[in-house]
């Protein structure tokens, strides 16, 4: 793995002249520049191929309308980091959309791990792993501390060319000094103040961080670092603050879907949308995406190419997030 120790003067001058991001934090990558590493708030920790930042967005239709632009990484390179007002006591989250879009090359039995809060360029917490399962399939992996793979709690698989929302809160405990924990939730309901049950937990002991005191996306080398996309940052103190509804009013949802699909029963191999639709996305009820497309007001878009059954379609109308459940015939 990258030995993060060679950097850490460059990475400590470079992050006493940057500016403490105070919490609750949200970045849509609304740059013009290219790379992350080289935009406000964010300090590069090394050197190597950058932290693109590209066109286009990802989404959930559980997650506000996303802004700006997507960010890109694979295998060795460049890792940016935000400082934070150090924080000490209670719960500290992150979250953020990921598509990850090959395992291909990711060789390395242990994975690797991509974001994590910081006390420091050696003491980690929260980190975010990834684990090759074949070239189409994944697993997410939880760390509590800075540790090695041995200590790291996997999720179950996962499929590659999908958006998820991962969520991953540190919580501190003052009974010890290596009582810590970080749960891990991957797509959870979003909204409202309440924790929903993790989809896994850390278990794992180990000294606890003193503070967070910063947040890094991290690439390693190619056989441990896969191809992602990630968009919609947010980092905060509760679950609201990184999991904000994207839940519609019920005048507006229904104004929505009225809007939407004009024909849920599919007959005739096209679907019908009665409004301005971008960014739309049909998956099939285990949440493969099979078909993407944006259309006019009273467009069709043809779905031969589906096999009959049911489906979801997901678009953005008017900024607002929209779902209808279909079923082609």
């Amino acid at each position: 793995m990258k030995k993060i120790f060679t950097i850490v003067s460059v990475f400590v001058i470079s992050a006493i002249s940057q500016a403490q991001s105070t919490l609750p934090y949200y970045d849509g990558f609304a740059y013009s520049g290219t790379a992350l590493q080289t935009q406000t708030g964010w300090t590069a920790a090394n050197t190597g191929d950058d932290i693109a930042i590209v066109s286009g967005n990802l989404s959930s239709t559980s997650l506000p309308a996303p802004t700006g632009n997507k960010i890109s990484f694979a295998g060795a390179g460049i890792d940016a980091g935000l400082t934070l007002n150090a924080i000490s006591t209670g719960t500290v989250y992150y979250s953020f959309l990921i598509n990850p879009i090959s395992m291909a090359g990711v060789t390395d039995a242990n994975g690797g791990y991509l974001a994590y809060f910081n006390q420091n360029t050696t003491n980690f917490g929260g980190s975010l792993w990834t684990k090759r399962v074949d070239d189409n399939t994944l697993q997410f992996g939880l760390e509590v501390r800075t540790g090695t793979a041995a200590n790291t709690t996997w999720t179950g698989n996962y499929a590659v060319n999908q958006t998820y929302l991962i969520v991953v809160a540190y919580t501190f405990n003052a009974t010890g000094t290596s009582d810590d924990t970080v749960k891990l939730w991957v797509n959870p309901v979003t909204g409202g103040s309440i924790e929903p049950t993790p989809t896994i937990t850390d278990t794992h002991t180990g000294t606890d961080l003193v503070n967070i005191a910063g947040f890094m996306f991290r690439q390693d080398s190619a056989t441990e670092t896969p191809s992602v996309e990630i968009d919609e940052l947010r980092i905060g103190t509760t679950w609201a603050q990184v999991t904000p509804s994207g839940t519609l009013a019920v005048s507006d949802l229904n104004k929505s879907k009225s809007n939407f699909v004009k024909n849920t029963f599919v007959k005739n191999e096209e679907i019908t949308f009665g409004s301005d639709v971008k960014d739309i996305k049909i998956y099939t009820l285990t949440g493969q995406v099979v078909k993407t497309a944006s259309v006019k007001s009273n467009e069709t878009l043809n779905v031969a190419d589906l096999q009959k059954g049911n489906y979801i379609v997901t678009g953005t109308i008017n900024n607002l997030p929209v779902s209808q459940k279909i079923l082609k015939d």
